[in-house]
């Protein structure tokens, strides 16, 4: 199961980091600028819970959207409790995003059909409650 989920992941991850391609950025950093953008978390360790992702690899991935002018950090933070916000810079990014990511969706669900997109959402859905 273990291959066959890493195997699916990377063949999703190709396709949106394909689209994404033209904005320099990659799935990852796309997600973690709508998770940015959408609020809700109140530092970086809080924002690596939600989005359930190893505090390192978010670390890794800021890094790449400060380099690029995406996101600022709040000057009062230090370390876990240090809390990030977009740039205008990196609210525009998102508003290229959400094309994109729709039309990588649309394409996936065309393929797929709708029938099955559907058993797919609820079994990654009910695996993810299951870890």
């Amino acid at each position: 199961m273990v291959l066959k989920t890493r195997r699916a992941a990377r063949a999703v991850t190709r396709r949106y980091n394909e689209l994404l391609k033209p904005l320099g950025i990659q799935s990852t950093q796309a997600s973690l600028l709508s998770s940015i953008y959408a609020g809700g978390f109140d530092s970086i360790s809080d924002l690596a819970d939600k989005m359930a992702i190893e505090r390192s690899a978010l670390t890794r991935n800021l890094k790449v959207l400060r380099d690029q002018g995406y996101i600022t950090s709040d000057a009062e933070g230090r370390g876990r409790a240090q809390k990030v916000k977009l740039t205008k810079a990196g609210q525009n990014s998102v508003e290229k995003v959400a094309p994109l990511w729709i039309k990588a969706q649309d394409e996936l669900r065309a393929e797929l059909g709708t029938r099955e997109w559907s058993k797919i959402q609820a079994a990654l859905s009910t695996l993810a409650s299951v870890a």
